[in-house]
């Protein structure tokens, strides 16, 4: 008997071990707004659509594969492509505002609305029946207030190259802000956007600054949120900018007469307060505070994509520790898995990108100018001029690595902090009173710069011995240290789920010559994106033209469909 009693209090107390380990927590008042955020993302896309688009299958298949040969010319992150679209299409429409070029009259906004919207579905970027008519509406209210902004941006009238130049760079500025917020109207992030505000908040309320009043609380927002939007979702400036532009002057996304005439006064006094925004040297510190804990962000979203559920499904999932726990693991492996194939992913886009765009510059550029200072291009100089950039990208790409296993504790112990209530929080510190080592910065930068023209100096070698005309050596190591740029922004994708960081020896020797160069590129690829003349001749010659056709095609099929039906 006795042994039976020892046994039955046993098994009380394991039971009671039992329920202490699966008692549910509090969560924290963060997660509860998120929750509520993101229930308007499951929302919306269950709601009902009244009198939807539709396109024609036939015109969207050949869109489709237009849009996929464009992948290749102009590699883009995924999260740009769709926004990429919507900028093409303005440029396209607005092509003799913007480079002065008279290839068609512009068109009013009503003209262009709907037939932007059918284009956009016809490439893929929406499915038929997603877009509901009355949307049309409000695109064509977006793009009347743009325009109008355009037509009243009250530029210097003057002749100058200058002039012209700051001319391309505002209209091009504009209509980047404006397909931000078309693609907004078209499809409302609401999902990303709770993630954002549970980041830029949490790292808000845990921040302190040295000296407190540095900055002001709604510039350090705004700078948190930036960095958030940078290390979270690896969002261009276009994006940032136009959800700053949200925050600082909320009149901008009000298409009221009042609000309009706003714009117009201060557009200019916005942009470079935005662009001051972007560019803030105490940027730089929040950026390296958010870039060290994106990663538990990244898993949270993942952990509500998979419950996707009613609000008190998910908080009830997530206040169990446990459940939670493993809901952590199942996401991390999952995400590193996708992680793995996304980084191949991108070594082929980018080095066929790389690939294309030599062939390209060696038919309209090198190979022309090469004749005319009397130089030939072999075999193998065409062979080197070619796939050399290709190949550095490819294994560029193709060596990095995902985290090990053994950072997944880390992301589970920085969840709960953010998704449960504790009694205490972490204090994210950041001190703007630490001063440089003058000396030791200069030592720094003079290496840097050293190893960067060291690399250069090594990769004009490698063209130099494979015999490529002068002409194109100077052309491709330039073009060698963008790729070095654009290998290290998708090195930064594969540590999207890391919070601590292990660098080697090796690699820190190879940091040493890449990142320079890589700056050097960094430097010459924003050059490139000023004075991109090709992007309007691309538009102007190939893309205008087969849009133009595809809904001729889509025309002729709606034709036959009509004269088919009479047909009874």
């Amino acid at each position: 008997m006795p042994d039976n009693e020892n046994q039955t209090e046993i098994k009380v107390e394991e039971v009671k071990q039992e329920k202490k380990i699966v008692e549910p927590r509090e969560l924290s008042a963060y997660a509860k707004e998120y929750t509520k955020q993101y229930q308007m993302d499951w929302e919306y896309q269950h709601r009902a659509i009244i009198s939807p688009l539709e396109v024609d299958e036939l015109a969207s298949k050949i869109a489709s594969v237009y849009e996929q040969v464009r992948k290749v010319i102009d590699w883009k992150e995924e999260n740009l492509l769709r926004r990429g679209a919507i900028e093409r299409i303005l440029k396209r429409r607005l092509v003799s505002e913007l480079y002065g070029i008279s290839i068609l009259p512009n068109l009013n906004a009503t003209e262009m609305a709907e037939p932007m919207i059918l284009e956009l579905m016809r490439s893929g970027y929406f499915d038929n029946g997603k877009i509901a008519k009355k949307q049309i509406k409000e695109i064509e209210n977006i793009l009347s207030k743009y325009i109008r902004i355009l037509d009243n941006s009250n530029l210097p009238n003057s002749q100058s190259k200058k002039h012209v130049k700051n001319k391309m760079e505002f209209y091009t500025w504009m209509l980047e802000v404006a397909a931000c917020e078309i693609e907004e109207v078209l499809a409302p992030a609401f999902k990303e956007n709770a993630l954002l505000n549970l980041m830029t908040n949490v790292i808000f309320e845990r921040n302190r600054i040295l000296p407190s009043d540095k900055m002001s609380d709604l510039d350090r927002l705004i700078q948190i949120y930036i960095a958030s939007m940078r290390t979270l979702y690896n969002f261009d400036d276009p994006i940032i900018s136009y959800n700053v532009i949200k925050i600082r002057y909320p009149f901008w996304v009000e298409e009221t007469e009042e609000s309009i005439e706003n714009v117009m006064r201060q557009v200019h006094e916005v942009r470079q307060q935005i662009e001051e925004d972007l560019n803030s040297e105490e940027g730089k510190h929040f950026y390296k505070l958010a870039g060290k804990y994106d990663a538990a962000y990244r898993i949270i979203g993942d952990v509500l994509d998979r419950i996707n559920n009613t609000p008190d499904v998910v908080k009830e999932k997530l206040a169990n520790p446990e459940e939670l726990k493993e809901m952590i693991k199942e996401a991390y492996f999952k995400r590193k898995k996708s992680l793995k194939s996304r980084l191949f992913r991108s070594a082929i886009y980018s080095t066929l990108s790389i690939f294309v765009a030599g062939i390209a510059s060696f038919i309209i550029f090198e190979g022309p100018v090469a004749k005319l200072a009397g130089k030939e291009f072999s075999i193998l100089s065409l062979f080197v001029d070619l796939l050399i950039p290709s190949l550095v990208m490819f294994i560029l790409v193709i060596v990095i690595r995902p985290p090990k296993d053994s950072n997944l504790k880390i992301v589970q112990g920085e969840v709960s902090k953010i998704i449960h209530k504790h009694s205490s929080e972490d204090v994210y510190e950041v001190d703007f009173r630490r001063k440089k080592n003058k000396v030791l910065n200069f030592v720094f930068i003079a290496i840097s710069v050293f190893c960067g023209l060291a690399a250069m100096r090594f990769i004009f070698w490698i063209f130099e011995i494979g015999r490529v005309p002068w002409t194109s050596m100077y052309l491709d190591t330039v073009n060698v240290a963008m790729v070095f740029f654009a290998a290290m922004a998708i090195k930064s994708k594969s540590k999207e789920i890391t919070i601590e960081d292990h660098v080697s020896f090796t690699e820190f020797l190879l940091e040493l010559f890449s990142i320079p160069l890589a700056k050097i590129g960094q430097w010459f690829s924003n050059q490139w994106k000023k004075y991109n003349i090709f992007a309007a001749l691309f538009t102007a010659v190939i893309d205008l033209p087969f849009s133009t056709s595809i809904r001729v095609i889509e025309s002729w099929r709606n034709f036959l469909k009509e004269r088919s039906s009479e047909m009874h």
